[in-house]
C-alpha cells in the first residue's frame, strides 16, 4: 500500500513537471514570436555574411581570438562568423569604421555589442543612443538583420536598459538584453580588471546569445551562400532535442 502511494506521488510529481515545461515553453515561444513579427529583414534572405561587429568584448581582450565568444558562437550554430571586434571602441569609433569592416563584407546578420565604453567614457547617453541607431539602421538598409546586444552599464543598476530596448523596438533590431549579467558581475567569469569576461565568462556569453538567436535563426530566410551552413545547424539542433527527449522521459518513474 505505500509503495502504491509513493508511486502515486512520483507520477503526480511528474505530471506536474511536464506541465511546468510545456507551459514554459509556450510563454517562451510567445514572446519569442510576438518579437520576431517585428525584426527588420527577418525575411531578405540578403548578404553573405555573419558578422560580429564590438569593442574589446568582441575582441576577446586577454583572451586568444579563439576564446572570444564570435569564435565559440560560430561553433555552437555551425555557421562562419567574422569577428570585428576592436578593443577600447566607442559606438562612435563602431560607426566610423561600419563600412570598411561590415557593409564591404556584404552581411546577412550582424551581431552589435557596443556601448560599454562609452560609459567608461562618460559619453553622453544621447551621443550614445543616436550612434547606436545610425549603426543599426545603416546595416538594415543594406537589407541585413540586426542582432543587438544589451549591455549591462551602471555602478548600482542598469542604467542603458531602456536605451537599448528604445533602439531595438523603434529600428526592429533582435534585442538580446543584459547579456552581461551574471558574468561580469561574478568573479567566477571575469577578469582582474572586472570589466572583461575571462574564458568561462565567454564560454557563458556564446551559449546566452546561441540559445537567445534559435527562434530567429528558425525564421530568418537564410541567403544561398549560407544554406548549407543551416543544414548544419538544423541538424545539430534536432540532435539536441532528441537528446533532451531521451533525459526527459528518463526522469520519470519506472513502472
Amino acid at each position: 500500500m505505500k509503495q502504491s502511494k509513493g508511486l502515486f506521488h512520483r507520477l503526480k510529481k511528474s505530471r506536474a513537471w511536464l506541465f511546468a515545461l510545456l507551459f514554459g515553453s509556450i510563454v517562451l515561444l510567445t514572446n519569442c514570436q510576438s518579437q520576431l513579427d517585428n525584426i527588420t529583414n527577418l525575411d531578405s534572405g540578403t548578404g553573405k555574411q555573419a558578422i560580429a561587429l564590438g569593442d574589446s568584448i568582441t575582441a576577446g581582450y586577454g583572451l586568444t581570438p579563439q576564446q572570444a565568444y564570435p569564435n565559440l558562437l560560430s561553433k555552437k550554430l555551425s555557421l562562419p562568423i567574422l569577428n570585428r571586434g576592436v578593443s577600447g571602441d566607442t559606438t562612435a569609433m563602431g560607426l566610423d569604421r561600419l563600412h570598411s569592416d561590415v557593409i564591404e563584407e556584404d552581411p546577412w546578420l550582424v551581431i552589435v555589442g557596443l556601448g560599454g565604453n562609452d560609459f567608461l567614457r562618460k559619453v553622453p547617453k544621447t551621443e550614445t543612443e543616436q550612434n547606436l541607431r545610425e549603426i543599426v539602421t545603416s546595416i538594415q538598409a543594406r537589407g541585413a538583420i540586426v542582432v543587438l546586444l544589451g549591455m549591462n552599464l551602471g555602478l548600482f543598476k542598469d542604467e542603458y536598459k531602456d536605451l537599448y530596448q528604445r533602439v531595438a523596438s523603434d529600428t526592429g533590431s533582435y534585442l538580446i538584453p543584459q547579456v552581461l549579467k551574471g558574468i561580469i558581475d561574478d568573479s567566477r567569469y571575469r577578469q582582474q580588471d572586472i570589466i572583461h569576461p575571462n574564458q568561462a565568462g565567454q564560454e557563458i556569453l556564446a551559449t546566452r546569445i546561441a540559445e537567445a538567436l534559435k527562434s530567429l535563426l528558425k525564421e530568418a530566410t537564410w541567403p544561398p551562400e549560407l544554406l548549407k551552413f543551416r543544414q548544419s545547424y538544423s541538424g545539430l539542433q534536432e540532435d539536441r532535442i532528441h537528446f533532451f527527449s531521451r533525459q526527459s522521459l528518463s526522469t520519470f518513474p519506472q513502472l
